[in-house]
C-alpha cells in the first residue's frame, strides 16, 4: 500500500486534513514542496527525533536541519498502519525519500522507519511527534 495525496488545506484556509489518511498524504506532499507546508501541519510543540545520530529537534530546528540537506524531490509511504484513538492517531510505515543534495547528481535515496503522532483539533490532524529511523536498502 502506498499513501497518496488526498488533498488538505493550508492552516490559513478553513481546514486541516479531515482524516489521519488525508494529514499523511499532505504529509508527503509537504516534504516535497517546502518548509511552510511542513510546518502549516505541525503543532507548535511538534518533536522530531530523526538522523543516523539520535537528533532530537522542535519543529524550527526541524525545518532548518531539512532545509539544508536539499530539497526532497519525491516521498511514498508503505506499510502504513495506523491505530486512532480519541483525538491521536498513531501512524507507523516504511517511508522512501529521494533527496536532491547536489544538483549535478541523480538524488539519494533515504528509506526510514517512520512513525507519525497525529492530534485532532479545532483546524483538523496536527502533526505533534515524528521519529524517522534510518533503515539500509533490503538485500
Amino acid at each position: 500500500m502506498t499513501t497518496a495525496h488526498q488533498g488538505a488545506s493550508s492552516v490559513n484556509d478553513v481546514r486541516m486534513p479531515d482524516t489521519v489518511a488525508q494529514a499523511e498524504a499532505a504529509w508527503l506532499v509537504a516534504i516535497t514542496t517546502g518548509d511552510e507546508e511542513q510546518r502549516d501541519l505541525m503543532l507548535p510543540d511538534c518533536v522530531i527525533v530523526h538522523g543516523p545520530v539520535g537528533n532530537v529537534h522542535d519543529r524550527e530546528r526541524f525545518l532548518s536541519y531539512n532545509a539544508s540537506m536539499g530539497p526532497t524531490v519525491e516521498a511514498e509511504t508503505s506499510e502504513v498502519t495506523c491505530r486512532q484513538r480519541g483525538g491521536r492517531a498513531i501512524v507507523t510505515c516504511f517511508q522512501k525519500m529521494r533527496v536532491r543534495r547536489l544538483p549535478d547528481l541523480p538524488p539519494f535515496l533515504v528509506q526510514a522507519v517512520a512513525t507519525r503522532v497525529w492530534f485532532s483539533t479545532d483546524e483538523g490532524w496536527r502533526l505533534g511527534h515524528m521519529q524517522l529511523s534510518r533503515r539500509q536498502p533490503p538485500v
